[in-house]
């Protein structure tokens, strides 16, 4: 084991990157474009299946409790017939057959791969693994599913090969490439981005692998991407503030269908309207989508041939057609470029492939860049993320205080535990983290601004500490800002809300 920083450690992330890119390209390189693009697609939608199964498909709390405790281990992989015809029989009320039949194949994958890793000792060195349960297999695709889309879009890029992947081979065959590369790449790029923000940043490197000094979560719970004020808190903590539209009906025994994605369309569109959301803008964009889903297969798949994409983009009128493609279709490129690729359709020559996942994804998206410059909408959104933090601290213990100013000092959260006053800065400045892979110099100095900012706002709040002191009768005071996007610092008073739990140790320690 050696200790390696600077310019050894930036040599050797970059070699790495290379050869985990070239890796991925290599592998994708021996398959048809055509086959492997519909033998992905088909295996994603059998693993998003998967993950959603157990959270939205099931709405008994018992069986849903019941099938997540289902036991993949070794017993399973050697006699998987008895399990697999329980999970059959449990969810047959509930789901259509063909559904059932993709969630038990990704079941008996998830075992066999299971015992794959460990034979092989990844297990050992990740705890990341979890495949020994249907809701640990559930966690570990869902914390991978960024890196199978990822991998879909590299594919019209990098299949140039003669073999065909076939559908029941996918994701045998991808999934080590997945785990050995796909996700290396992700975290190198976060090393470099570490190097260049921190002075003390160093790799110990053995035989085995390198372990960095420091790490960078990007993501929330559930391995969703931040955001200022998303739907699910909206419908949480501003319900009364908008009206939910009427719904179509929707078969309860799919896991997705057309119907859901028209509703996902009016319910985005009800949730945001009090910020404007709902202009010439995010209408058309939301009336094209609904349009692509006319030309869905089987309820998930959308395939349209490019000359009649064209005209529909030439149909509507608010959005130029020739920016609307650029928006709209992939660009084949590598695989880091397609990490953070958010265009719904992959461009196949003569046509253009999606699915409804993927046009919910793309008009989400299109959402928060839309919304992310309407000063309004910044403003409500730093009410919103003050009522999170105020809400996570009350349910680690703390005791909320509606103090919001003292002398016309104004304050954001100030809580109190153990005697300890806690005041908190809460800061919902957006960071573009795809700028770590696409332009790193620009989100290091973006990051290097933000870190000095909230190093001053911190000394403000130290300098005005007796100001709570003397409200609330205490003689500790602590200073924190929490930053809704994650930052990369050494300041151990500034925590990402990806890390808000930190808190609750503060708390208890009485710091």
């Amino acid at each position: 084991m050696r200790t390696i920083s600077g310019a050894e450690a930036r040599a050797l992330i970059e070699s790495q990157l290379v050869a985990h890119g070239n890796g991925v390209l290599s592998v994708l390189a021996q398959y048809r474009r055509d086959d492997a693009v519909a033998a992905w697609h088909e295996t994603i939608r059998a693993v998003e299946e998967f993950i959603n199964l157990p959270k939205f498909g099931v709405v008994d709390d018992r069986l849903r409790a019941w099938l997540c405790a289902v036991r993949l281990d070794d017993a399973f992989v050697s006699n998987p017939g008895p399990t697999w015809l329980a999970v059959r029989q449990a969810l047959a009320p509930h789901l259509e057959p063909p559904v059932i039949s993709r969630f038990t194949r990704v079941m008996l994958y998830a075992g066999a791969m299971g015992a794959a890793f460990a034979a092989h000792g990844l297990d050992a060195r990740s705890a990341s693994i979890t495949l020994d349960t249907i809701g640990g297999a559930v966690d570990y695709f869902q914390s991978r599913r960024r890196h199978f889309v990822s991998l879909l879009y590299t594919m019209p890029f990098a299949c140039s090969g003669s073999l065909v992947l076939q559908p029941y081979d996918a994701l045998t065959i991808l999934m080590p490439q997945v785990e050995h590369s796909c996700i290396a790449i992700t975290g190198f790029h976060q090393k470099l981005a570490l190097l260049e923000a921190l002075p003390d940043f160093s790799l110990e490197v053995d035989h085995i692998g390198a372990m960095a000094s420091h790490g960078f979560e990007t993501l929330d719970d559930y391995f969703l991407e931040p955001e200022r004020a998303s739907i699910h808190v909206m419908a949480e903590l501003r319900s009364d503030q908008f009206t939910m539209p009427a719904m179509e009906p929707v078969d309860r025994r799919k896991i997705f269908s057309t119907a859901e994605l028209r509703n996902g369309v009016k319910l985005i569109g009800a949730t945001y309207d009090a910020f404007g959301l709902k202009d010439s803008d995010f209408s058309a964009m939301g009336l094209l989508v609904v349009a692509f889903a006319r030309h869905c297969r089987d309820d998930y798949y959308v395939e349209i041939g490019k000359e009649k994409f064209r005209s529909m983009l030439r149909a509507q009128s608010e959005l130029d057609p020739a920016e609307l493609e650029t928006l709209l279709v992939n660009k084949p490129s590598d695989y880091a470029t397609n990490t953070n690729a958010y265009q719904p359709f992959l461009d196949l020559g003569d046509r253009v492939v999606s699915n409804i996942n993927l046009l919910s994804r793309f008009l989400y998206a299109f959402k928060n860049v839309h919304l992310g410059s309407r000063r309004r909408f910044q403003i409500h959104a730093g009410f919103i993320f003050e009522d999170m933090v105020k809400r996570d601290l009350e349910r680690m213990g703390f005791t909320v205080t509606d103090i919001k100013r003292i002398n016309r000092k104004e304050f954001d959260v100030v809580a109190t535990r153990g005697g300890v006053i806690f005041n908190i800065q809460c800061k919902n400045n957006w960071i573009d983290l795809s700028k770590i892979e696409a332009e790193r110099a620009l989100f290091v100095r973006y990051n290097r601004s933000l870190t000095k900012y909230y190093a001053r706002a911190l000394k403000k709040e130290r300098g005005r500490e007796h100001l709570l002191k003397q409200e609330l009768g205490m003689d500790k005071v602590v200073h924190y800002v929490v930053s809704r996007f994650p930052v990369i610092g050494a300041d151990p008073a500034v925590i990402n809300y990806n890390q808000i739990d930190r808190l609750r140790a503060a708390g208890q320690a009485g710091a």
